[in-house]
């Protein structure tokens, strides 16, 4: 089928944000708590709201930590970011056939423009959605569904990538069919339970999956 819109998730799906991610679990933990976090933990949180891990990790300190932890990332940001291969041209090449982009991610929307600012790649999007964008967040398929909403088009038409079973869900319960990232840093027994509809083990396999 040649799809007409594809949703993206950001981190760990567009953007490697991991090591940032992780460090700034890491630094909000030692300041609050003076020991390590539990990594596997904080990869477990992929794909959902920063709350709903801070409110895992330490639930009488969730407003301290939120902002030691946005304060971290935000200060290493563009330092401990990455794109992943082939993101950028991939994302050309769609544009360039007149496919419409989006992203939908659990971040807010203004720290998710930052990132993709950093690499340029802003105006390939006709719309971000971030967790403030909307009352319920991934796996909730609100967030997919506003998207939809956005770049107007139905579900049957549109495809979504990402990387946790929060995006997956997401877009599968708003009937939309998936496309799970092979580079994700989760276990991928958890990514294979969601069944998604395709595997990509790179970026470029959207070209041939959108018949480009």
């Amino acid at each position: 089928m040649n799809y007409r819109g594809i949703l993206f998730d950001l981190d760990g799906t567009l953007l490697n944000t991991n090591a940032l991610i992780i460090q700034s679990f890491q630094h909000t933990y030692r300041v609050h708590f003076n020991r390590d976090v539990d990594v596997d933990i904080v990869r477990a949180y992929f794909g959902r709201p920063l709350r709903a891990a801070l409110e895992y990790l330490g639930p009488d300190k969730v407003d301290e930590m939120t902002k030691t932890y946005r304060e971290f990332n935000a200060s290493n940001h563009d330092r401990l970011t990455r794109i992943f291969p082939d993101v950028t041209e991939t994302l050309q090449r769609l544009y360039a056939s007149g496919i419409k982009l989006a992203v939908v991610t659990s971040k807010f929307e203004e720290r998710a423009r930052l990132g993709l600012k950093l690499f340029d790649i802003e105006k390939y999007f006709s719309v971000v959605i971030g967790c403030d964008n909307c009352e319920n967040h991934k796996p909730h398929p609100e967030p997919v569904e506003l998207a939809l909403k956005a770049i107007q088009l139905s579900a049957s038409d549109c495809l979504m990538a990402g990387d946790s079973p929060a995006d997956l869900k997401s877009a599968a319960c708003a009937g939309v069919k998936t496309a799970a990232v092979r580079w994700t840093e989760l276990p991928w027994t958890v990514i294979e339970a969601e069944n998604a509809d395709f595997v990509l083990a790179s970026m470029k396999d959207l070209l041939s999956i959108c018949g480009i």
